[in-house]
């Protein structure tokens, strides 16, 4: 019996919904000769695989009760009470553990959060370019996204102020802004201090929320630290959502968010309905890191690991890269970001790549409005080196024809 064609069911928002254009590469590229600069997961070379392991086998002796048993939605009660200290002594947000909630990873928490907050029809700004997940989310609640460029300072916080009056003199209704201050997916960059204030500053004028994504601030690689959006906020206005995959295990699928205690209400209840609670037993593992001191020395750890991968590839664009080709320099994170001159296209480039075993995240799918097409993400994090100078070498030789043609 063949099965009959359901599409013309499909809801609006399904029948729009475009693929992660990063999946879908990593299905191309998933054979053993390739050298991979696409992907942007953590290095397996950095898991703390004995010592989760080591937990994890503790708890289901002495507790298997409790750690093989459905969770709160909320999230552990002590896990939640280590994470209100975290972010009190790390990144200055004072909180209680009950703005706290614990997600399947940080994209579920960027989900709930536009559950509750976005109608059909409203206006989020995103920075463009800015990491398709976030904007995807946002999509998937039927809301509308404008871009707002970003430079090597973050969120163009002038061209954001022009947006909104602009939208304001329109009538248009904005509801929000969502950024990643640190980091930023695709680019590397960091929202500057000054632009924090005025983000804010415009967030309170203008009535809107902010979304905080912040999965790569812990992994920071010189420079000090800035404090988070909501460790600023007096109003609010910031929902800060943060992930332990990066400086955890990716697989274990932890994240959490900050809000107001009525907005964390909010999210628990739109949680409800999608998975009733997070991993238990998960949880419970990741409190137990958290106690035992593992967490801030595999940050360490994963800092030093990262910052040789950055500081390499950085040495190889120099090497084999045209002058001609622009990239930045990230103080941390996974990303380095290039820009090719504007007659290049990186998507063709992407093509060739392929066909010559290298393979990297071209730029047009972080950019809302259609444009990036002259520019390309390169991750470090998971490559080794013998890929990124491959890889390098390959692309820069790729690059350096197309430029004499």
């Amino acid at each position: 019996m063949s099965a009959v064609n359901l599409t013309h069911l499909y809801s609006k928002i399904a029948a729009a919904a475009q693929p992660s254009a990063i999946r879908e590469i990593c299905k191309l590229i998933d054979r053993p000769e390739m050298k991979s600069l696409a992907g942007g997961w953590p290095d397996p070379a950095v898991f703390p695989g004995k010592e989760i392991s080591s937990i994890a086998a503790d708890q289901l002796i002495q507790r298997a009760d409790q750690v093989l048993q459905y969770g709160t939605t909320e999230g552990l009660a002590e896990l939640r009470q280590e994470l209100a200290q975290l972010a009190r002594q790390r990144h200055g947000i004072e909180c209680s553990p009950e703005q706290i909630l614990i997600t399947h990873g940080s994209a579920q928490a960027m989900d709930l959060a536009c559950r509750v907050l976005i109608d059909p029809a409203d206006v989020i700004l995103v920075g463009l370019p800015t990491y398709f997940g976030g904007t995807g989310a946002i999509k998937a609640c039927g809301g509308e996204v404008i871009g707002v460029p970003v430079d090597n300072t973050g969120m163009n916080t002038d061209r954001l102020a022009d947006i909104l009056k602009q939208m304001a003199d329109n009538g248009k209704r904005i509801k929000g802004i969502y950024v990643i201050p640190n980091f930023q997916n695709p680019t590397g960059v960091t929202l500057s201090l000054k632009r924090r204030k005025i983000l804010l500053t415009l967030a309170e004028s203008h009535d809107l929320v902010i979304f905080e994504d912040d999965p790569y601030g812990e992994l920071r690689y010189e420079g000090r630290p800035l404090p988070a959006l909501m460790s600023l906020d007096t109003s609010g206005r910031v929902i800060h959502m943060r992930s332990m995959s990066k400086i955890f295990a990716p697989g274990m699928r932890i994240g959490w968010v900050v809000g107001q205690p009525e907005m964390i209400r909010k999210m628990v209840i739109a949680k409800q309905f999608v998975d009733c609670a997070t991993n238990t037993l998960a949880q419970y593992v990741l409190l137990e890191f958290i106690r035992s001191r593992l967490l801030t020395k595999t940050i360490n750890h994963n800092i030093k690991h990262y910052r040789r991968k950055r500081d390499y590839m950085l040495q190889q664009l120099k090497k084999h890269f045209s002058r001609k080709v622009k990239w930045n320099r990230p103080a941390g994170g996974f990303f380095i970001f290039i820009r090719l001159p504007e007659y290049l296209d990186a998507t063709e480039l992407l093509t060739e790549a392929v066909d010559n075993n290298v393979a990297f995240v071209a730029g047009a799918p972080f950019y809302i409005d259609g444009s990036g097409q002259n520019t390309f993400r390169l991750s470090y994090s998971q490559a080794s080196k013998a890929d990124i100078a491959a890889g390098v070498k390959a692309l820069g030789a790729m690059i350096k024809q197309r430029l004499k043609t």
